[in-house]
């Protein structure tokens, strides 16, 4: 994948956090302030602006771009952990022209590793890194075995979606949920979802287009 076709991707990321608000903003609704949606939108349509007529010369650089346009434009704390998803995986291709499946992992592994140093939250306290985690676990599995980088993308996507699903049954011990403590339960969380949102939108966009 080079940096055009990477663009292309976060285009198509960025349709369907958008597409996705209302959803976002009915779930958060339960265990949150009910925002979440809008503030997901704010900051994707940043990113649809800051790419979408842009030219790049790295894989990277569409990377830092799209993660520095989220931390500025969402605004607190969620711009900074949504926006070290991509500013994170930026940094671990620096210098790469094209990503194949062993780098698009250290996208996800080390934007997940970014994710946990600035929110400091852990597997299991009902956040985006109950998607995020599995998912990239998936991904190198299905890399270690040979597959090329849509069928990671695709297992990505499934573990992904499976791990949002999964944080019905949690309790929340970060974010604005964390103040319900064991009420959050039976909730899925909003953040898990846009994650999953995210990972789909990549796997949809690499099923179609590599």
């Amino acid at each position: 994948m080079n940096w055009i076709q990477l663009k292309a991707m976060l285009l198509h990321v960025c349709a369907q956090e958008i597409a996705h608000k209302d959803t976002l903003c009915r779930l958060d609704s339960f265990i949150g302030d009910g925002d979440h949606g809008f503030t997901v939108e704010r900051g994707f349509r940043a990113v649809q602006e800051a790419l979408q007529d842009a030219s790049f010369q790295t894989p990277a650089e569409v990377l830092l771009t799209a993660g520095n346009t989220l931390s500025d434009s969402m605004g607190g704390a969620i711009g900074l952990i949504m926006g070290a998803l991509f500013s994170g995986g930026g940094d671990a291709v620096r210098g790469a022209d094209i990503l194949d499946a062993t780098a698009f992992g250290k996208i996800l592994s080390e934007g997940m590793e970014q994710i946990q140093q600035i929110g400091g939250a852990k597997v299991g306290d009902k956040t985006m890194l109950d998607a995020l985690a599995p998912a990239s676990a998936a991904f190198d599995q299905a890399a270690a075995s040979g597959a090329d980088l849509k069928t990671c993308l695709a297992a990505a996507a499934q573990a992904g979606r499976a791990g949002s699903d999964a944080t019905r049954d949690l309790a929340a011990r970060k974010g604005r949920a964390k103040f319900l403590q064991e009420k959050s339960r039976g909730y899925v969380d909003a953040g898990s979802v846009t994650m999953a949102i995210a990972l789909e939108a990549m796997a949809e966009y690499a099923g179609s287009a590599l």
